[in-house]
Formats: structure tokens, sequence, C-alpha cells
């Protein structure tokens, strides 16, 4: 496989210190995304380690002239002043012990550790070492998430009660694939990690947030079992929910939400005494005022220069973050949020949630790993989930390697060409009810693009499966095939089905392209003018509205509003006042009028729709009279056409509200019938400003 084309670095320095922090990177899958913070960080990545040949031409080209071997002795034994963990997640433990051993700072990707035993022997060869040890927990260090803790550390939100937080990321092709979309090699094996663990051992991504806000600490964990899986998994933890409860230091209540699910997502909302937020992808809500019905508004928090330039790397800003606080401990002695503490507090909570599922529901308490006394009761607790044997576990042993090397390509084929066609079948069932049916058209041009290879792939997939039904590698197959509908009869009959959906689609998408334009012309021919409405002065019940010239209006503005507001049912193109509700009067009659300038002499239609008794005046002329109430107010119940004279003309309309019958007005020109057009102005009427 060819290297990606690095992108270019971020090069604005950061920090006033001309020393230079020497970095390896071991593990150059995930690592990979943080090159280009580095030398912005006085961080010269001069050395990398990975097992795999592909990941390590990657790496030399993105960082010319860097030492890279697949050998861990050999990369421990660079001079090198820190070293990235970005090794596989089980052995993280034991490869941070190790570059602290050799003397070497460490960046630990998440978690931290494996079992609570492994927890301890990383805070102790952290204690023994004297160099500096971070989690490179990301996920709190967007500009929401930060400037959501400024404000809380302010007293904003008053002491934490409850929080929810998620982490919900369907990853089913990580499980037969590198992080960068390669398949697994040798082809009959599963990813190490990915294709088996319990999704409560990922827990820091959703806790994280919440500790890094408030400032709180777990103390108490429970879980409760989820039977249901996604298809296309192992099983073994990978697949499914994994949700807990989690007592905090303060007292307070926390859900905390991993899994795989059909709807990724990292939403968090967090309940303070005083005030509360939610964060939903990168908006930010907030109630404030102390009740259950505070306003609630929408806030945009910004990035300070440093954040601008956190911005232009990975996981919006987090990668930059982790990498800073990390520089800045070891350049400026500054303590990082996630130290090696902070990460087990962050870590221990999967360990026991997973445990906690197993025991169906036994709360454990989570131990302070900052205490002696607390870690010294799990000194030798390595209890951990039972692995899944992912490379001799999908197939015989007796299995064919030339037929069974090809599962992990063609898992990943599988799955890409799998997803765009249920997208399309599903997607269609409701195209009715979608909003924009142009949509659905991308997707079935895209079902019948990949059409070939998703026949391609199936036949290879029922190949394999065919040839070992019984075993693991057969299942999962089967079940992308079965999602795939792959027993439908001919190739030619899923095709021609697929066409005449796009047909369907099409007629939608260009009928509701005419209605929209029909729409957009009706609107057009609607008065200007109609925003500039004023309520009139009140005049006698029965006075003569002639002698209540345009002059006399008030300038109060009245509130017109679009009829999807006042009935969803209705021509959304029509203006609309709510007279009654918004100006009550003693006499139960409201007058509105208003300037307008016609360029040319012609003949109009003036169309009103009302419920109440209703007269309208063109330049003091009485050209409408309908007394009679009627309920509901329907447009264009009433119409008159009239010869508009070029220049200013006034409009005055009476509108009887009396016991509640008349509430409003819809009002618009039209053109009268051709027989009636005469020399109509080619332009319609524009309104005369304020009067």
């Amino acid at each position: 496989m060819s290297p990606r084309a690095p992108k270019p670095p971020v090069t604005r320095p950061v920090f006033q210190t001309s020393r230079r922090i020497r970095l390896g990177v071991w593990g150059l899958g995930r690592g990979a995304d943080y090159y280009r913070s580095c030398r912005a960080l006085n961080i010269d990545v001069v050395a990398g380690c990975d097992f795999n040949p592909h990941m390590r031409e990657r790496f030399l080209a993105a960082n010319p002239g860097a030492f890279v071997t697949g050998e861990a002795r050999e990369f421990l034994a660079r001079d090198v002043d820190a070293v990235l963990v970005a090794t596989y997640c089980p052995a993280h433990a034991a490869d941070a012990i190790a570059c602290l051993e050799a003397g070497k700072h460490v960046l630990s990707e998440v978690t931290a550790f494996h079992t609570m035993a492994e927890g301890v022997r990383l805070v102790e060869a952290v204690e023994r070492s004297g160099r500096v040890y971070n989690l490179a927990e990301n996920y709190p260090f967007t500009a929401a998430t930060m400037w959501l803790k400024r404000k809380w550390d302010d007293g904003l939100f008053g002491d934490l009660m409850y929080a929810e937080s998620e982490y919900l990321h369907e990853v089913l092709a990580l499980s037969y694939t590198y992080i960068d979309g390669a398949p697994i090699v040798p082809g009959w094996q599963a990813h190490s990690w990915r294709s088996w663990i319990d999704y409560h051992y990922y827990n820091t991504h959703s806790l994280g947030p919440v500790m890094y806000v408030t400032g709180v600490r777990p103390t108490r964990v429970v879980a409760l079992p989820g039977g249901q899986r996604l298809p296309g998994y192992l099983g073994h933890g990978m697949g499914g929910i994994a949700p807990s409860l989690i007592n905090l230091s303060n007292g307070a209540v926390m859900r905390n939400l991993m899994g795989a699910t059909t709807n990724d997502g990292a939403c968090r909302r967090l309940w303070g005494t005083q005030g509360s937020a939610q964060m939903l992808g990168q908006g930010l809500e907030l109630r404030l005022g102390g009740r259950g019905d505070s306003p609630l508004f929408r806030v945009q928090p910004q990035w300070d220069s440093l954040g601008t330039l956190a911005a232009q790397t990975g996981h919006s800003g987090g990668d930059f973050w982790v990498l800073y606080y990390f520089a800045r401990q070891i350049l400026e002695g500054t303590p990082a949020p996630f130290d090696v503490y902070t990460a087990a507090d962050c870590t221990i909570p999967g360990i026991l949630a997973y445990r906690s599922q197993m025991e169906g529901g036994t709360p454990h308490e989570v131990p302070d790993f900052r205490l002696p006394a607390e870690r010294e009761r799990y000194r030798t607790d390595d209890v951990r989930q039972p692995p899944y044997d992912y490379r001799e576990g999908l197939f015989p042993a007796s299995a064919d390697r030339k037929l069974t090397g090809t599962f992990t390509s063609t898992m990943r084929d599988l799955i890409a060409t799998t997803a765009t066609f249920r997208a399309c079948r599903d997607w269609t069932r409701v195209a009715d009810d979608v909003e924009d049916p142009a949509r659905l058209l991308v997707l079935a041009d895209q079902a019948i693009a990949g059409m070939p290879k998703l026949l391609a792939t199936q036949q290879a997939a029922r190949r394999i499966a065919d040839h070992y039904p019984e075993s693991d590698g057969a299942r999962v197959l089967q079940d992308l095939l079965t999602l795939g509908e792959a027993d439908l009869a001919a190739d030619r009959t899923r095709v021609a089905e697929l066409e005449r959906v796009r047909r369907q689609l099409l007629a939608r998408v260009r009928q509701v392209r005419k209605v929209e334009a029909q729409q957009k012309r009706r609107a057009g021919l609607f008065s200007p003018f109609v925003t500039a409405w004023r309520l009139s002065a009140l005049t006698p019940k029965r006075g003569d509205v002639r002698h209540a010239p345009c002059a006399r209006l008030s300038d109060r503005r009245l509130r017109w509003t679009s009829i999807e507001d006042a009935s969803p049912t209705t021509d959304a193109a029509h203006g609309f006042i709510n007279v009654h509700a918004l100006y009550p009067t003693e006499d139960g009659i409201a007058y509105l009028g208003g300037r307008f300038k016609v360029a040319t002499a012609g003949w109009w239609t003036l169309c009103l729709g009302h419920d109440g008794g209703c007269r309208m005046f063109v330049d003091g002329r009485d050209v409408l009279c309908r007394p009679t109430r009627e309920n509901p107010a329907r447009r264009d119940r009433s119409t008159v056409t009239v010869r508009l004279a070029a220049g200013v003309r006034e409009i005055v309309i009476a509108l009887d509200t009396a016991a509640g019958l008349g509430w409003g007005i819809y009002f618009r020109f039209r053109l009268p019938p051709k027989r009636q057009r005469r020399a109509t102005s080619s332009l319609f009427p524009t309104p005369v400003g304020a009067t």
C-alpha cells in the first residue's frame, strides 16, 4: 500500500523556549494523527515503531529522516525524551512501564491499563521514575467543553447533580481492518482487540469530559448486562451497548454510555444546582436561571488564539491539546489535566463496570490510586475479560489458508457495500415522508454504482461461508449476506429494482420542485408592503372610515407571521396578522393601512382572507364591504379588482374583531384575469416608507 501524502504541519511556535522534545511514536496507526501538532509545540518526531510495514512507510513519508523499526527493544534504545504510546489498548500499561523504565516521559493513548493490578504497577512506575506521564484523553478538549469548564469553575452552574455522557461508535470494519482501513494480515485473523473487547473498557471518552468540566472523580459503579448485538460482530463484548451508573465524589450520579449502536454520537448533558448544559455534537445549549423552566438558549463558544491553532488538527482540536499539556509539563512543569492518578480515576470505572455487568449488577467501589493503602488491595488483581482467539478462532485449524486468507478483505468490502445498499433500501421505505427527497436520489445512485462490487463481494463471501458453515467466520459473513439480501434471485432483478426505485424518487423530486416553483411564483405576487402595515387610531364603530387617511396611522408596526405559524395547512406565502390577539380594541374595530407606489396605471385584484366583518378603502373610496362573520379565516375569501392609477396609493382595511370572531387577515395582490388586465403594470406595487 502506498503511503498517504502527509498534510502540511502546524509550524507556529507556542512555547517561548528553544528547548526541544525528541519524541518517539510507538504505534503508527493512531499515532499518525499527532504529527501535525508536534512542530508548533517544540516537539520533533525522531523515531517510530510498528510491526506493520505499511505503517512504517507512511511514518517515514510524514517524518523524513526519522528512525523507524518494527522491534520494540530497538525503539526503546533510541535517544528520545518522550514516547507517545499508541499501541494496542490492552498493552498500554506494559508498554508505558517499559518506556518509563527506559527513562522516557510517556503520553499514553486511552485507556491507561487493562486490569487493576496493571494500574497499580503503572502508578508506582510513574512515582519511581520521576518522569511525566499523561493520558491522551482528548474528548474534553473541544471549544464547547473547554468553555463550559471555565464557566463551571466560575460557579455559573453550581454543584453537579446528575450527568449523562455518551461515546457511541459503531466500528464494525475495525474488527477486521487496521485503523487506516487496510485488512488484517493474515486474512484469516481478526483484529487483536477491537474484534472482541467489551465496550465498558473503553469508557474514558464519555467519563473524561464530565470529570474535566466538573472536577469530580468516580467513587462507585454499577452496570447491568445487555443481550443485544449488531450483526457482523464476533460478539464477546463488541457490537452491543455498555451503560453504567457512576456515583461521583460530590454525591452526584452519572449515566455513562458506551457501545456500538445504530446511531453514533458523543452527547453530554450536565445538570447543576444553578443551571444546566447539553452538548449535542459541537453545539452547546444552556438553561440558566436556577429553575426547570428557566430560559434555554444556544451559545457559540469561540476558541482563543491558541484554540484556533488547535482547530487545525485532529479530533476537533483534542489531539493538539493533549500534546500541548504534555509538552508544557515537560518544558515548564505545569501539571496536565490527566496525570497518572486522574488516568486511573478515568480508567477503573470501565474495568469494574465490566465486572458488575458479568455479576448481574453488583456495585463496585472505585478506589483512589493516589492512596497506597487503596492500591494494595488490588496489587494482584489481574481479573480481566477472557480474550477471543483472534488468530485461530475464526476458522478450523484445517481450513484452506488461501481461501480464508481473503476473509478480512472480503469483510471490509462487504461491510461497505452492504451499508450503501441498506441505506438506500431502508430510506426508500419512508421516501414519501422525507423532507428533501433529492438526498434519496444520491443514495440510489450510490447503490446502483456499487451493485457490481456488492455482487462480486457476496460471491466471495458465500464461497468462504459455504466451505466452513459452522465457523465464526461464516456466521459473521452470513450476517452481512442477509443484510444485503444475498438470497434475491437474479442479479439483473436486483439492479432493475434499484433503477425502478430511482425512477420513482426522481418523479417525486420533480413533483416537489414543481410545487416549490409554484409557491415561489405565487409568493412573488404578494404585495411587499404588507410588512409595513400600521394599526390605525380607533374611530367609532360606525364612523366613516373614508376620513381616516393613512396619515393618521400609528407608528406601531404589526407583526406579520408566516402561515406555517398560523396554520400548517394553509399556503405559507400569504402574509398574516393576528389582529385580535395583538391589538385588542375597545369597540371591536381595528383599522390597518399602508401606502404603496404604482409605477404604471393598471388593473389589480386585491385579495383578503378574514373571519370577521371587513371593509376595504382605496384612496378613501369604499371598494369592498363584507360584514359577514365566518370561521375560520380563509385566504382570498374576499376579492375586488380595481384600477390603480400611477403614483402613491393609500389602502385602509377595517376589521371587525368583536366577540373574538375577527382574528386576523391575509392580504395579497394578484393579477386579474387576462380580459381585465388591459394595461396592467409589469411591476408590482412597491411600499412607501412609514407613514
